[in-house]
């Protein structure tokens, strides 16, 4: 089974066809999916139908064909999403190591959409970061750059969970988004998907500071405030990873226990679509761990 958007506001869960493992290709049976909160209501809320909910997934190889080198038994990651099995060609799986726990294994995939988006503004060590928005985008966010050796990274966030989270990941300062200081950062990472959030990110970023928007406006349309033209500043966007597997290599080495925080919740597959009506509320959780181990839907 897999979970697919059928239509506005329904998810619904689909029969998947079984089919011969090819060359080069493995079958993947998984473990563990994780919710991208904001993405994912955003396909249930305007498609397009029907479409595949979910990619972040850890899994167990099950099955390897005619030329891959990857065992039976490996755990990997994919982006599979929220489907009890897959098969892929062997190239588009991580393997992970024995040390790198579930959790933190799974953060892979976001993380390097995240870095993607931080490479696209050359973000120097010595510059001033500010990320509006402290949910999975924004979380990954300051761990790349901290770890990546970027010093003075700040966050701006409403709720006092999520400041408190900000800080566990590395962000140096941590404001509400009427505190945030005017002309004070060289790069703004727009995580928040929220009119607010953005605006706040602009006004913050000095003149001709640079911007790249990592969310879609999922709570609202991000527009350019006056802000953009008096100060010249640049927004460019980011989407999808280039290359999972080379920022995996990147990873691993410095995963940390604090990554298991951006799953405070767990669910058995099966509860998996009712989950979707909770989820837009003031007090969502960052992300959610689907176990399809305990209960199959």
């Amino acid at each position: 089974m897999r979970l697919i958007a059928a239509s506005p506001f329904t998810p619904r869960w689909e029969p998947l066809a079984p089919r011969a493992v090819g060359p080069g290709e493995v079958q993947v049976q998984t473990r563990l999916s994780a919710l991208s909160v904001a993405s994912e209501l955003s396909v249930l809320r305007g498609g397009p139908f029907p479409s595949g909910l979910g990619y972040q997934t850890l899994g167990t190889v099950t099955e390897a064909g005619p030329g891959v080198t990857l065992p039976v038994g490996a755990r990997v990651v994919t982006t599979l999403g929220h489907a009890a099995w897959g098969i892929h060609r062997a190239p588009r799986v991580i393997p992970v190591p024995d040390d790198v726990p579930d959790r933190a294994a799974l953060s892979v995939i976001l993380a390097e959409e995240t870095a993607k988006g931080l490479r696209r503004v050359q973000v120097s060590p010595h510059e001033r970061v500010l990320v509006a928005g402290a949910g999975l985008l924004g979380l990954l966010s300051v761990f790349n750059l901290t770890r990546a050796g970027v010093h003075d990274v700040s966050v701006i966030e409403p709720r006092a969970d999520r400041q408190a989270l900000a800080r566990q990941f590395g962000a140096r300062e941590v404001y509400a988004p009427a505190a945030a200081p005017r002309d004070a950062f060289d790069v703004g990472v727009e995580c928040s998907a929220a009119p607010a959030g953005f605006a706040a990110l602009l006004g913050a970023l000095r003149p001709r500071g640079r911007c790249v928007v990592l969310s879609d406006g999922n709570w609202g349309a991000l527009t350019l405030t006056p802000d953009f033209h008096h100060k010249e500043l640049s927004v460019v966007g980011s989407s999808d990873g280039e290359d999972y597997a080379a920022h995996a290599h990147w990873w691993w080495p410095r995963v940390s226990p604090v990554l298991a925080a951006l799953y405070p919740l767990t669910v058995p597959a099966a509860g998996l679509p009712g989950l979707y009506a909770h989820l837009g509320r003031p007090d969502r959780p960052v992300s959610v761990l689907v176990d399809w181990e305990t209960t199959a839907p």
